[in-house]
């Protein structure tokens, strides 16, 4: 699997790198087709006569920030919206936070006159800008998806993002309750407890995942993730110490996510939302490992939680929140995986169009599994991870762009309950693609 995965990868990283060569126009920021956005677009032409277009306002402000001003270009021009007509960028009026997202976030909108942007905010709100202003309300990147934390900003209708990627776990330190203990202080203190023959000393999984997202609006989406996992756990027996390893492949369980804006600020800075989740019964249930409940590849049951989402913009920097409860319920097989609780934050550097550097925390709180209406002492537990993440967008091609995007998160804390194996790592690696098409 690991294999296909990898060409499939070669392959759209080849038609990427063939569709460069075409003739048709993109954006060299978000890779989207000018002449998909022609009431928008604007033209910058350098002091040696290069001319390059954006998509739209947005764009054009990230170019001529990153330049030093619009003193570096020969002219920069923008669309007047009513009219169609080519204008000085400097000398444009703007509206950002309007109802219409035409091209990216913020959706900074030009006009030639301040009559004109009036008329255009009795229809569809936002605020009016000057050039300066504008200058100062754009961030080097439009938004930034966190790895473990759901970002409250929603997709623009019609942008579709996929990915494709790799992740990795490992679990290799016996853990009582939140200690790790050797194998001989295991032996003596679960001595007294009920037979327990096999020592648990490695879990390890890892595969390939496919995840999508969707703007349905402008303010709901929906999000698809799934993966492909190798499952191996390592055991040891008490008596004799002979380690016996058990395995289970497959897919897992269909992970869905519906998000909803309930608010923004008009500079697209601010957001909340809400979000509602589902997890369908796609990966196996193995009845097998009713006492190994981390070898399953999915629960066996529909189940549904719900969430509370923040992210804020201040300058070069986002910082995402999320609070968040997942219900499982119980299965066919009268087993009942715990339920889930997250709390988790993330702060994302964008020092440019490009990159972004970032971490995150996220703490769970996962309850006891019950298997025939009896809990399961060794199930559940909390932790809080520390994940690194960086993403970059290193291509633009086929009317959208590539991002390669990687985590590695480290335990700053787990309970196990009992006993168990604790995370020594936990890390990911994804291509993605995004593309809007264009209403």
């Amino acid at each position: 699997m690991a294999k296909k995965y990898g060409m499939v990868v070669a392959a759209a990283l080849m038609l990427a790198s063939a569709a460069q060569g075409g003739e048709r126009e993109g954006c060299r920021l978000c890779g989207m087709y000018i002449d998909q956005y022609q009431g928008t677009s604007a033209i910058i032409t350098s002091k040696d006569g290069r001319v390059e277009k954006t998509c739209g306002g947005a764009d054009m402000l990230r170019l001529v920030s990153d330049a030093g001003g619009v003193e570096s270009f020969a002219s920069v021009l923008v669309h007047d919206w009513l009219s169609g007509k080519e204008i000085a960028a400097e000398g444009a009026v703007y509206v950002i936070g309007s109802d219409l997202v035409p091209d990216m976030i913020p959706n900074i909108i030009a006009f030639a006159d301040q009559d004109g942007a009036k008329k255009f905010m009795a229809e569809h709100g936002g605020k009016e800008l000057t050039f300066s202003q504008a200058l100062l309300a754009i961030s080097p990147m439009g938004m930034t998806m966190p790895n473990r934390v759901n970002s409250a900003v929603p997709p623009p209708k019609g942008s579709v993002s996929v990915g494709a990627g790799y992740m990795s776990m490992v679990k290799d330190d016996l853990m009582m309750g939140s200690d790790k203990v050797t194998t001989s202080q295991f032996l003596a203190a679960t001595a007294g407890l009920s037979p327990q023959p096999m020592i648990p000393l490695k879990m390890e999984a890892s595969g390939p995942m496919l995840m999508g997202n969707y703007g349905i609006t402008d303010r709901l989406s929906v999000t698809a993730k799934i993966s492909d996992l190798d499952k191996i756990m390592t055991s040891a027996m008490r008596m004799g110490g002979v380690e016996k390893v058990t395995k289970h492949k497959g897919i897992t369980d269909l992970d869905l996510k519906l998000g909803y804006n309930l608010w923004r600020d008009d500079y697209y800075s601010k957001f909340i939302s809400v979000m509602g989740n589902m997890t369908l019964p796609t990966g196996d249930f193995d009845t097998a490992f009713r006492m190994m409940p981390g070898l399953q590849l999915g629960t066996g049951s529909v189940n549904l939680g719900a969430g509370v989402l923040g992210s804020l913009r201040f300058g070069d920097f986002w910082l995402h929140g999320e609070l968040s409860h997942l219900v499982n319920r119980e299965n066919g097989d009268d087993y009942d995986f715990g339920d889930v609780t997250k709390l988790g934050a993330a702060l994302h550097y964008t020092p440019n169009y490009d990159l972004m550097l970032g971490v995150e925390l996220d703490a769970t709180e996962t309850g006891k599994n019950e298997n025939f209406g009896v809990t399961v002492q060794n199930s559940g537990g909390r932790s809080v991870l520390l994940t690194g993440v960086a993403s970059w967008r290193f291509l633009s091609a086929l009317g959208g762009n590539f991002s390669l995007n990687g985590s590695y998160g480290l335990p700053l804390y787990e309970d196990v309950n009992l006993y168990g194996v604790g995370t020594d790592y936990v890390a990911t690696a994804m291509l993605n693609f995004k593309h809007r098409f264009n209403y």
